[in-house]
């Protein structure tokens, strides 16, 4: 295949090699997680209901969510977003909060992370 494939399989084993580069072209869904400080779950899922946007929420994060028939731009537009209700945010980055329960006025640096708000909505993480 390529040198990438064949670092994969090195690191991975060919199983889970050929897996992750046959998945690495599909179009990744469109992921965000509530603010709980300005809203609450029902609320968010009664605008994505009324604005058409199906979604299923994610097992392991009860206030995070997958769109199925929407992207960030049509999240955009709303006013949950706009007033901040909701974040747009990858899965893999709603765990660290998750991981490190940080307390209500409790700083933490992240050093890998991008200029941007990030995890849980009770505390600052820069």
């Amino acid at each position: 295949m390529n040198n990438f494939f064949e670092m994969l399989k090195e690191q991975y084993g060919e199983g889970l090699a050929k897996e992750i580069y046959e998945n690495r072209s599909l179009k990744k869904k469109t992921t965000f997680r509530v603010n709980t400080l300005k809203a609450d779950n029902e609320k968010i899922e009664k605008v994505l209901n009324e604005n058409r946007i199906s979604f299923k929420k994610v097992s392991w994060y009860d206030s995070a969510y997958i769109l199925d028939n929407a992207n960030e731009s049509d999240l955009q537009e709303l006013d949950i977003y706009k007033n901040g209700e909701i974040y747009l945010q990858s899965l893999s980055s709603m765990i660290p909060p998750l991981v490190l329960e940080p307390k209500e006025d409790k700083d933490i640096l992240d050093m890998a992370a991008a200029p941007r708000r990030k995890g849980n909505t009770d505390c600052n993480i820069n």
